[in-house]
């Protein structure tokens, strides 16, 4: 029964006979563990040599329920002698997986990993030495074995409680390398479902999907196809200058017709002029039905060529069509088999997990993310959960910014329906998002003290806004600038905030009283008008092939799968300019200025993290970058901007000190 743990018992009996000859026989053994109706496999190897028995069975009896640490070859000891004092300070809750910063003891495993991962040849070579390789998500679990309640001051207790501590580990997608060596050789958690496995539906499915594509590009790329559709292209553009032809003739006839009138009406008596007017009458309807019958003609063999055409484009789409539903039908069976355990014991699929999003479908590679990988293994063997740590491990995409080593939290769009899921029954962190930032705490009763106002008069305000406040109320926190700006000018008119700045961005920032100076200053900005100038850090120094002063073009536009985050693409994103200028370098650390050309969500933390930008994250940039405990925050601030007053007409500037 689902959330119960059931004690499976796997007897593996393998008979071997000798061979002649000094080699040593390999015999693999699969080991095959079940619980909660979740299997896994693990390869092990026996060696026996000549001086064996000629015939041997070799059996070993595994009962998994115990959740015992030698019973699980999964399951990687944590060596904490030299760090009890991580031992005594546990969470109590788990981290909220998509926005926390690991926990020591998570970081001490995922260290371990990133040992392991340096010494493989294998992942060297597939993932961090291969340029066009794109890295992977990798993900440490600590767990422990049993339930909690340590006494902290029983040292017998601590140990024991030492040795209930281990840690899994996963990575998301697949592998450059066969799944069976992976779980041989580095010992990382299973699939939720493995969709590769030998003759399963999944690869039958994709081998009718890829012949399908196969005929499709046959019918595509078929020169009788583009000979087909050129030559209706030409009979189309051939037809257009014959009735542009046409048409002018018979105008500059009708011109004709009607001077020759003029000119003979005087010249002729009314029975002459009357046969005249008649046979030019006559002359334009036969240029009129010569146009019909050009057209006519036209239409004739344009249709002719159209169902030539057609035909093939029929054949074409319905292929397609066919395709895309045996590719949706095959997407659901599989999202079907994708069964997720939460904490409390119950069983879900994905599909109606993901009932409420926007898409109302999962995304590609919903549920081979590395976080449900570590939860559904830990679930399926009873261990409790503790800590978890993911980081980056490789190249980053093309389009999104990944940087090597760096830890990064679960992402939305794939894994926030399935982690809501399988985390249920489990005391969980609540979104850090959401609580009123520390620093604004003081400005909930309404005062105005916690901004600090650096203009003011009866039109506009500009305010220094301290990094950790909302511009605007979000969905689940109210307080902002908006909210404390409504309650201290209850009497203006209008959207007040002329734009934003990211929470974690301090500076400037402009309100307007009314409506008509808040479209006055909005129009400023559409024009780029407005002069702006940032100031950042730079965790590093910029690379050889950076110049100290230029200008990043990048378009952006929102990475659905891992919100809030921006990508970069070139053929769905706004256009975004930013011309930078470094300031100074300091131990390490670089001073740039940045003249904002547009104003897109992050545009700057992307284009200076972004490969193709600066490629150096800003300091505390916890989402395209790494946090910084020492500064504590993201080291981005808006420290000059220069309008036009709408009312007085003057060039006003605000400039305020970065506190970095």
């Amino acid at each position: 029964m689902a959330g119960k743990s059931t004690t499976a018992l796997a007897t593996i009996v393998v008979l071997l006979s000798l061979f002649h000859g000094t080699t040593p026989f390999i015999a693999p053994i699969v080991f095959r563990t079940v619980s909660n109706g979740y299997c896994s496999c693990r390869m092990t190897k026996v060696s026996l040599h000549r001086e064996s028995p000629a015939n041997i069975c070799v059996e070993r009896t595994i009962s998994f329920g115990e959740n015992n640490e030698q019973h699980d070859p999964l399951l990687n000891s944590l060596r904490l002698e030299q760090y009890r004092d991580l031992v005594n300070d546990l969470p109590t809750v788990f981290a909220y997986p998509h926005c926390y910063e690991p926990h020591p003891i998570a970081k001490l495993a995922a260290d371990e990993l990133r040992v392991q991962l340096s010494n493989s040849a294998e992942f060297q070579a597939n993932i961090v030495n291969d340029e066009e390789a794109v890295g992977k998500m990798m993900g440490v679990l600590v767990v422990q074995h049993s339930q909690r309640g340590v006494k902290n001051d029983d040292r017998k207790q601590q140990q024991q409680h030492q040795q209930q501590l281990g840690y899994l580990k996963a990575y998301s997608g697949t592998l450059p390398v066969a799944m069976e060596i992976c779980s041989e050789e580095y010992g990382f958690c299973p699939p939720v479902y493995n969709r590769f496995g030998k003759d399963g539906f999944y690869k039958r499915g994709e081998a009718k999907l890829n012949e399908l594509t196969r005929s499709i590009e046959r019918i595509e790329n078929d020169p009788k196809r583009r000979r087909r559709r050129d030559h209706l292209n030409a009979m189309e553009e051939s037809w257009e200058q014959k009735w542009s032809s046409a048409k002018a003739n018979a105008k500059a006839k009708q011109k004709e017709r009607r001077s020759l009138r003029k000119q003979q009406k005087s010249m002729l008596d009314e029975a002459e002029y009357e046969a005249l007017d008649e046979r030019l009458k006559q002359e334009g309807a036969e240029i009129q039905r010569s146009l019909k019958r050009l057209k006519l003609q036209n239409e004739i063999e344009s249709e002719k060529a159209q169902i030539a055409v057609h035909e093939t484009e029929r054949g074409l789409q319905r292929l397609k069509d066919v395709r895309r539903a045996k590719s949706r039908e095959l997407q659901d069976r599989l999202f079907d088999r994708y069964v997720f355990l939460s904490a409390s014991g119950e069983e879900r699929s994905l599909l109606p997990m993901f009932d409420e999003t926007p898409l109302r479908r999962p995304p590609s590679g919903a549920g081979d993310c590395a976080a449900p990988k570590l939860f559904q293994y830990a679930f399926s063997r009873g261990y409790v959960p503790v800590a978890i740590a993911e980081f980056w491990w490789g190249n980053s995409p093309s389009n999104e910014v990944r940087r090597h080593d760096l830890y990064y939290p679960a992402c939305r769009g794939k894994c926030q329906p399935i982690l809501e899921h399988m985390l249920k029954g489990m005391e969980v962190e609540s979104n850090p998002n959401d609580a009123v930032p520390a620093a604004a705490k003081e400005g909930l009763d309404g005062a105005f003290c916690v901004l600090e106002v650096l203009y003011e008069d009866q039109w506009l305000v500009a305010v220094n806004k301290p990094e950790g406040v909302l511009s605007t109320p979000g969905r689940a926190l109210e307080h902002s600038v908006y909210s404390l700006a409504r309650e201290r000018y209850p009497e203006a008119t209008g959207p007040l905030l002329v734009h934003r700045l990211d929470m974690s961005t301090s500076g400037v920032l402009l309100l307007a009283k009314d409506k008509d100076v808040h479209k006055a200053l909005s129009r400023q900005f559409i024009e780029r008008s407005v002069k702006k100038r940032y100031v950042a850090l730079l965790n590093g120094e910029l690379g050889k092939n950076k110049k100290k002063k230029g200008r990043i073009d990048l378009p952006l536009a929102p990475d659905y799968i891992n919100r809030p985050m921006q990508m970069v693409s070139e053929d769905e994103g706004k256009p975004a300019q930013t011309v930078y200028e470094v300031v100074e370098v300091v131990d390490g650390v670089t001073r740039v200025n940045f003249y904002p050309v547009t104003g897109r969500t992050h545009q700057l933390r992307v284009h200076a993290a972004h490969p193709r930008g600066l490629d150096l994250p800003i300091v505390g940039d916890d989402i395209y970058g790494a946090r910084d405990t020492d500064r504590g925050r993201l080291c981005l601030h808006a420290g000059f901007l220069e309008v036009t007053h709408p009312v007085t007409g003057e060039r006003k500037t605000f400039t305020v000190p970065a506190p970095f």
